[in-house]
């Protein structure tokens, strides 16, 4: 039994990938109209990175991270939190069974993402960057054809090229590289005539502070999506957040020495 002083009442899935779920508390922090400590959430965040790859499980059609994601949820449900939300988009191919089987509801990232797509367009087409996991499992599809949006899909091979690179980039912590590659994914996605673009899976939300050259493209953030649904389930005041940081890359000279210290330990 938890004590009610310190009772979260979010829970957060953490950890698929880690600097993901990172960026999704800050924006949480950032977003919250507060003035003081107590003011802001109670949460948990559950860092779970041993999950297996979800992609590669939903590729081979595998349910691989079921099983521990169920495991996830129990414990944040075990802690009496109120709602739960996953800073992975990827892993909501499971939502269905994990809210099934949890007395917390669970906030799907997906109608997140939906409501702040229809708070900057009335219509038109969104394209998503999102894993070859998530464009499989069809939710996104599904929730963006149903509020009246069309789906955009790139069709040069380069698109979904470079936006793997860039979620693989940030899951090694080389932001900026990150950043350009998802540039270049959103210019495709231009190109192809979308009106609006998903940073569809949370690695790239982690790049959103840093986009540069986005050609008056409207860009949703799912990780800041999540946040202010979060809020808004919660009855938090939402403000929007101002002066996110960018994050640096950390050299590859230093990310070397830094492991050959901690081996040599």
């Amino acid at each position: 039994m938890i004590d009610d002083s310190i009772r979260p009442q979010l829970g957060i899935i953490g950890g698929l990938g880690p600097l993901a779920s990172a960026d999704f508390y800050f924006k949480l922090t950032r977003m919250t109209d507060a003035l003081r400590d107590n003011e802001h959430v109670p949460a948990v965040i559950l860092s779970v990175p041993q999950l297996p790859d979800r992609t590669e499980a939903i590729l081979a059609g595998e349910d691989g991270p079921l099983a521990p994601l169920t495991a996830a949820v129990s414990t944040l449900n075990a802690l009496g939190v109120a709602c739960i939300a996953m800073p992975c988009n990827t892993a909501h191919h499971w939502y269905d069974r994990l809210a099934a089987n949890s007395r917390a509801g669970i906030i799907h990232i997906g109608d997140a993402v939906v409501a702040d797509i229809r708070r900057g367009l009335e219509r038109g087409r969104v394209a998503n960057l999102a894993t070859r996991g998530t464009l499989v499992s069809g939710f996104y599809q599904d929730r963006i054809s149903a509020a009246g949006f069309e789906p955009c899909v790139p069709a040069d091979a380069e698109f979904q090229g470079r936006v793997d690179s860039a979620i693989a980039l940030v899951k090694a912590g080389s932001i900026a590289e990150a950043a350009a590659e998802t540039e270049r994914a959103l210019h495709l996605a231009q190109v192809a005539g979308a009106d609006a673009a998903l940073l569809g899976c949370t690695e790239l939300s982690v790049v959103a502070a840093s986009l540069n050259d986005t050609n008056g493209l409207l860009v949703i953030d799912s990780n800041a999506a999540l946040a202010r649904a979060s809020l808004a389930r919660l009855g938090f005041g939402v403000q929007e957040a101002r002066g996110l940081p960018t994050v640096p890359r950390l050299r590859g000279s230093d990310r070397l020495s830094w492991r050959a210290a901690q081996q040599a330990s």
